[in-house]
């Protein structure tokens, strides 16, 4: 064989072996899932809290061929892009779980979808997230749910609500419900305003919701420094109002940093999960579940049952979800054709003593 000939066949290798389809892992090898969630940053105890979950079910899930890989998106949709990319095409992995902010997870998502990566949140609770993407699911209930929950709870005792809310996907969706919402039960939206993420300067905005003279306010957030912010300065300015909260002033960063401010409010949130659950995160941590952590449980649990029936790649595992079906440590979890739970529910809290008061 000449040296041309030689050279020709070494390109068509080159070519055949370039072509080839990426191997896909098979039921034996293992699985990478990736975790991508707020580790530092002003939201960081919302991410801490949700890896917590997702380890006590690591343990207790049974599968020996799952390596679990955790990036840091710190709550930012620029930071969710590049952590998602990185667990892609770096760590390979075939499912995420994550993440906590609504617009960091509708940024990570078309991503996810491009690579027929599974995603699946346990904590980003916009209406936007339903049509996101076939490979985009969560195992926490949409706002278009819990934004209806808390607009019944108000109405009961107060007809005039004020509305608070972080300007990002999380907040203004939450507020676009209730919006609705409250009006259709015989109440009156008064005031809604929005505060950037993280902002701890309120009074703008807190003075035209006591000029609106609202006897309740409803404040959405999953910024710990902006919720403090909005209690302190909410008994600063004298408003006399009954206050709601999301699920995401449902933390103990909230009560250590607004301290007697916090004291009366009412919060709508998703469970802090079953007996068993809390019990197994008490014995492994020496603390009561976080925010969200029961969800990321579940998050984890309904992966790691497709991939014990036998999923391994992102299109599987895909399939697979939608026919998972167990009674999780945050309640039933079924997904829907959307990648939704299939049923949502609420527990009602109230802050007394500084503690968070089952109502």
């Amino acid at each position: 064989m000449n040296k041309y000939a030689v050279s020709l066949l070494i390109c068509i290798l080159f070519l055949v072996v370039a072509c080839a389809p990426a191997q896909q892992p098979s039921k034996t090898d293992t699985v990478n899932i990736g975790f991508m969630a707020p580790l530092s940053g002003d939201a960081a105890s919302y991410g801490l809290s949700i890896l917590k979950g997702a380890q006590v079910a690591v343990e207790q899930a049974g599968v020996t061929n799952v390596k679990l890989i955790a990036e840091d998106s710190k709550c930012d949709p620029k930071e969710a892009v590049s952590a998602i990319n990185k667990l892609i095409t770096v760590d390979k992995v075939q499912a995420i779980v994550g993440e906590v902010c609504s617009g960091a997870t509708l940024a990570a998502a078309p991503i996810a979808e491009q690579n027929s990566v599974v995603l699946i949140s346990s904590a980003s609770t916009s209406p936007k997230i339903t049509t996101a993407g076939d490979y985009i699911f969560r195992s926490v209930p949409s706002d278009a749910h819990q934004a209806a929950f808390g607009a019944e709870l108000v109405v009961k005792k107060y007809k005039k609500l004020a509305i608070l809310y972080s300007n990002e996907e999380y907040g203004a969706g939450f507020n676009s419900v209730l919006k609705e919402a409250f009006p259709k039960l015989g109440g009156e939206i008064v005031a809604s305003e929005a505060v950037e993420r993280g902002s701890v300067d309120l009074r703008t905005q807190l003075t035209k919701i006591k000029n609106s003279k609202a006897d309740a306010i409803y404040i959405i957030s999953n910024s710990p420094d902006s919720a403090v912010a909005a209690l302190k300065q909410i008994k600063e300015l004298g408003i006399n109002a009954a206050i709601f909260g999301s699920e995401g002033l449902k933390s103990q960063a909230i009560l250590d940093g607004a301290g007697n401010a916090a004291e009366g409010m009412i919060l709508t949130s998703v469970t802090s999960g079953n007996i068993g659950f809390l019990t197994k995160h008490k014995q492994k941590y020496g603390v009561e579940p976080g925010p969200f952590a029961a969800q990321a449980h579940d998050a984890f649990k309904a992966l790691a049952l497709a991939i014990k029936n036998g999923a391994a790649a992102g299109p599987q595992i895909r399939n697979e979800l939608y026919k998972v079906s167990f009674d999780g440590a945050a309640g039933s979890v079924r997904f829907d054709s959307n990648g939704d739970l299939a049923t949502a529910s609420y527990e009602v809290y109230k802050v007394e003593k500084g503690k968070f008061e089952p109502q």
